[in-house]
């Protein structure tokens, strides 16, 4: 009976971290930023040699390691497309920045990005032999707009740690348990939540489910509020399957009419998470 209940606890353990252990492939496709985007790149500082260019980065994820991001940078001349070189960047999710050297045998310089939903922007600087910013970069994927940026589904990342009490109901059926959950939350989510889950099902078999509420209080993206987050998870002889969302009109204050979805990774013992949003009464 015992270990039965240490293994609905390991369990639960487990389904928690499926809540941000996803597959690559759904990791890659939460957090890509593959695709076309056009801007511009203005020069910066005193080099009579710079132009101001009208750009399009063609972005490149690497799959097997979505750190690694490879950019093919043409320039628009007489509205034609001219091919400047690829820069290859580490894209760091949970700061959301893309940073890099300049590949050049003429300069020794810095690639340094932040993304911002559908807008890149950031600065390409020269040691020279001090480190002088010499472009200033903004971007905007494709097939967006302005007014689109402001509502369109942002990114939040970073890490969490989480504590489970398992709770001794007594239940005459071991089959099912009960536990709490804390959260402390870091990076673009600040704060901490803390709630309830459910398990059940057959371990020998494979087979098991969870169920959890989950209230985060605290700060998104410099937002202050609370949220709900839904937990659903089912494994099917081996084959996991999750959701995690937000539940409808929870939010309160700054977080008032959001939406989104809670993805991630665990990666030696520690917790990444991808908060996928939108809100509706944006600051910006």
């Amino acid at each position: 009976m015992k270990r039965r209940l240490l293994k609905l606890i390991s369990y639960g353990l487990a389904l928690l971290g499926l809540a941000i252990s996803l597959s690559t492939t759904s990791h890659a496709q939460a957090w890509s930023l593959n695709g076309d985007w056009s801007g511009e790149s203005i020069c910066a500082g005193n080099n009579p040699s710079c132009h101001d260019e009208r750009v399009v980065y063609r972005i490149q994820m690497d799959f097997a390691d979505p750190t690694k991001v490879r950019i093919g940078a043409d320039k628009i001349v007489d509205g034609k497309l001219e091919f400047m070189g690829d820069i290859f960047l580490k894209y760091d999710a949970a700061k959301q920045t893309l940073t890099g050297d300049m590949q050049s045998p003429r300069y020794k310089g810095i690639w340094e990005f932040t993304v911002k939903g559908n807008i890149i922007e950031g600065t390409l600087s020269i040691f020279n032999p001090e480190k002088t910013v010499g472009r200033r970069i903004r971007v905007q994927r494709n097939g967006t707009s302005q007014a689109e940026s402001a509502t369109a589904a942002k990114h939040a990342a970073g890490t969490f740690e989480v504590k489970l009490a398992p709770q001794d109901d007594k239940p005459e059926d071991k089959s099912m348990g009960r536990m709490t959950m804390e959260k402390q939350w870091h990076g673009a989510m600040e704060g901490s939540s803390t709630g309830q889950m459910l398990t059940g099902g057959d371990l020998a078999k494979g087979s098991a489910t969870y169920v959890a509420i989950e209230k985060f209080s605290g700060t998104i993206d410099g937002r202050k509020g609370t949220l709900i987050f839904q937990h659903i998870g089912t494994l099917n002889r081996g084959v996991q399957d999750l959701n995690v969302t937000v539940v409808p009109d929870s939010g309160t204050g700054e977080l008032q009419g959001i939406s989104g979805k809670l993805t991630g990774k665990i990666e030696n013992g520690k917790h990444y998470y991808q908060f996928d949003y939108t809100i509706t009464n944006t600051r910006e």
